[in-house]
């Protein structure tokens, strides 16, 4: 009986494995003894876009202009050919009627603003100082819902008025008498709703790293403008003669400051500088160019006022 022969069956051979990729080299500055010092680098890994670099201006460009401000006020306050208050009421006429019955006298001296916008603007003035010495200033959130609610409240109590005003002087009905003290009281809170939102938007373009607390978180927060508008309202509305520069030159400094904030948001919108500054120092310049451009604005409103008053037969303002 023959015997059939089986061949044993090979073991099957393991499939060599890959070797482990190796991380790539970059070259790196020399090491001490000759060698170049190797760092390795993941393939994967996204190249790292290089960094702006922001570049300050130098002490004296800043020296400079805070030179250009101080000549700036004293030509306002001492140049010949009128007085202080005149050349304020000239820098504010160009948005402002000036009407001297919806205007206060202190010291028998109309203010440069009529009653409603020296309200407006101080009390924008009073605001930004208020977040200034509450280190809130560079706030980049807009404020809480029920700080935005009674906000928006003193906005329409400032419309209700204002055309109240208005059918009043068209012989139309009205719904009562029209005040100055009316006109001041809701002028402050709609300023007040002004700076509270015109300045975050203007820091969420400005400033590089963003400052995320609100302006007004809560209405406990904004409860802190009342004793101060309180004392605009008195230090308008009493015309006690000695705070006549103090109301003028407030109320001026917040319409200037105002539409300065409205070309700042304008130009770096349009242009490819927002989020580009990291201090005020650096910040200093463009704050400087947007200022001269308010001072330029309603200047140049001013004298097209002028121009249409007297094209028209009425009394340009002197």
């Amino acid at each position: 009986m023959a015997i059939e022969q089986v061949e044993p069956q090979s073991e099957p051979r393991p499939e060599p494995r890959p070797e482990p990729r190796q991380p790539a080299v970059s070259s790196a500055p020399m090491a001490p003894g000759g060698s170049r010092a190797a760092t390795p680098t993941s393939p994967t890994m996204p190249a790292t876009a290089p960094t702006r670099r922001v570049v300050g201006p130098s002490q004296w460009v800043i020296v400079a202009l805070v030179a250009a401000y101080v000549v700036a006020f004293a030509a306002l306050l001492f140049a010949p050919g009128g007085t202080f208050i005149e050349r304020l009421r000239a820098l504010d006429g160009g948005i402002c009627a000036q009407v001297p019955s919806h205007s206060f006298f202190p010291a028998a001296t109309q203010l440069p603003l009529c009653s409603r916008n020296t309200g407006i603007y101080l009390g924008f003035a009073l605001t930004f100082l208020t977040l200034l010495g509450a280190g809130r200033i560079r706030a980049s959130r807009l404020p809480g819902y029920g700080a935005i609610a009674v906000l928006t409240a003193a906005v329409i109590a400032l419309a209700v008025d204002g055309f109240n005003s208005l059918f009043l002087d068209l012989h139309l009905p009205h719904l009562y008498q029209p005040h100055n003290l009316l006109r001041l009281g809701t002028g402050l809170g709609t300023g007040t709703a002004m700076a509270a939102l015109l300045i975050p938007a203007a820091n969420s373009l400005i400033w590089r790293v963003d400052d995320k607390r609100s302006s007004f978180a809560s209405l406990r927060v904004l409860a802190w403008m009342l004793p101060v508008l309180a004392l605009g309202f008195l230090a308008v509305g009493s015309q006690t003669p000695w705070l006549l520069y103090p109301v003028a030159i407030l109320s001026s400094a917040g319409l200037v400051t105002a539409l300065s904030l409205v070309n700042l948001t304008f130009l770096l919108g349009v242009s490819n500088v927002m989020g580009y500054f990291r201090n005020w120092r650096q910040f200093f310049p463009m704050f400087t160019v947007v200022v001269a451009l308010a001072v330029i604005e309603l200047m140049g409103m001013f004298f097209v006022k002028q121009a249409f008053l007297s094209a028209i037969g009425g009394s340009p303002l002197h």
